[in-house]
């Protein structure tokens, strides 16, 4: 097997981020598994979805799904783990790239919505 990503994180740490590579190698292969567990869990919640609710033609809303809470956690262990290298870059180093800043302003504005369209819904079911 080559290893060779170890050394391209390595020298990504030190040469653009400037930061402790030991740390940055750590976050970044701790985060794997659990990345990789929020597709496999979002992708099978999706299916689950797909069966409960007898969605024909592939017609999904995108609001009918985020708002299951078996969907929730796993949308969330999967950006938790996108997110945890970059947010010890964001603290102790620099020049963090323009796309990170793009991905991480769209998942801020996705969780507003959300969170605004839950709360709607709270609001109009308690009157």
């Amino acid at each position: 097997m080559d290893f060779n990503f170890i050394q391209i994180w390595h020298d990504l740490a030190v040469n653009s981020y400037n930061v402790d590579p030991a740390v940055f190698i750590f976050l970044m292969l701790i985060s794997i598994p659990p990345y990789y567990y929020g597709w496999y869990a979002l992708a099978r919640e999706a299916i689950d979805f797909r069966k409960r609710y007898k969605v024909k033609n592939n017609y999904l809303k995108v609001t009918d799904i985020l708002s299951e809470k078996n969907f929730l956690l796993p949308l969330a262990i999967n950006r938790s783990a996108w997110i945890a290298p970059y947010l010890y870059v964001i603290f102790w180093g620099q020049n963090i790239p323009p796309w990170f800043w793009i991905l991480f302003l769209g998942w801020i504005g996705l969780s507003s919505y959300l969170f605004w369209n839950k709360l709607k819904e709270k609001i109009t079911s308690a009157k």
